[in-house]
């Protein structure tokens, strides 16, 4: 599989203080990849670094298997799209926004309407296409600046926080949007069970440094001997560890049961479903209740198998080495 990126040794300071410190990192081209971790994780300036609004103090960045200097930043600039958090969107309307965009790539004007015209469908807006974009909404503005970065068709697709401002109805376009989108797309997010239903790779940050695990089910709590203290509720582990302050539990290897389970599996929890939400890729999210909140992903045909409603009793299990100890 070709990559879009290559990092090697990549680290990055403010102030004297390395707030990125990654040794190896690869991210697929063509594919979609969620960037989640904590406030102060790291996961802007990478995303920054990515791309190119800002050089790595050290290491080597490879962009589709060519290597990247500061001084080719600009360029390399142009052939990334780039969604900020907070877009800003200039005086006029939709279609005056897209055009100015088209029009610093020197599209010529004749081909403009076309390409306007597509990307607006693309993402159900264009009945905003003459609308003020000072009369739109937060999530209306959101969508308007991923269609003007759309319109100059990036080989890259950066989206910081996309679903920040956004109302449910503009949150599940924007989810079906980097569903089948087919390029290489980046977008980082604070729901970290939103990032591992729609990405194909998912980047996990803490402290500046990429860890392997998804960070949902994320705990904090001490350790005494074989067990991780909640406060809430005691988690077994697969060891003895000496000391630790967060586990994190992959919902993908938690199993869902109507009575508790006889198995090898060594943490069983007795919980409430509090919230039943559609996720993509043909799942579905929970959330339950079971001293900690745990977030779960099953299929639709586990959902109908086990009869699981709103306010059902459900065992939340999975085994000691699903837990990740950091």
């Amino acid at each position: 599989m070709a990559n879009a990126y290559q990092l090697t040794d990549i680290s990055f300071q403010y102030n004297a203080k390395t707030v990125l410190s990654i040794n190896s990192l690869a991210i697929a081209a063509n594919k979609s990849t969620a960037v989640i971790g904590p406030n102060g994780s790291g996961k802007s300036t990478l995303l920054n670094i990515l791309a190119f609004l800002q050089a790595p103090y050290s290491g080597q960045l490879q962009f589709f298997a060519t290597s990247t200097e500061e001084s080719t930043l600009q360029k390399l600039r142009h052939r990334v799209g780039w969604l900020a958090q907070k877009p800003y969107l200039l005086r006029g309307t939709v279609t005056d926004n897209i055009e100015l965009a088209l029009k610093l790539r020197n599209m010529p004007k004749a081909d403009r309407p076309a390409r306007i015209n597509d990307v607006l469908e693309r993402i159900k807006i264009t009945h905003l296409s003459d609308q003020q974009c000072s009369q739109l909404s937060g999530g209306e503005k959101q969508k308007v600046a991923l269609a003007r970065t759309l319109a100059i068709e990036p080989e890259v697709l950066i989206m910081d926080e996309p679903f920040s401002y956004l109302d449910q109805a503009s949150t599940r376009v924007i989810e079906n949007f980097i569903e089948h989108y087919s390029k290489t797309l980046i977008f980082s997010t604070h729901t970290r069970l939103q990032g591992q239903a729609l990405a194909d790779q998912v980047i996990t940050l803490i402290n500046g440094k990429s860890v392997q695990t998804p960070l949902v089910n994320l705990f904090h709590g001490v350790i005494d001997g074989d067990q991780f203290i909640t406060g809430k509720i005691s988690i077994t582990l697969a060891e003895t560890i000496s000391s630790a302050k967060h586990i994190a539990i992959d919902p993908g290897q938690i199993v869902l049961s109507r009575a508790a389970l006889a198995s090898s599996m060594r943490n069983h929890f007795q919980g409430r479903i509090t919230n039943i939400g559609e996720a993509t890729k043909g799942n579905v999210r929970l959330h339950i209740n079971a001293g900690e909140t745990f977030d779960v992903l099953i299929t639709h045909q586990a959902l109908q198998e086990l009869q699981l409603t709103v306010s059902s009793s459900v065992w939340v299990n999975f085994k000691s080495n699903a837990v990740s100890i950091f």
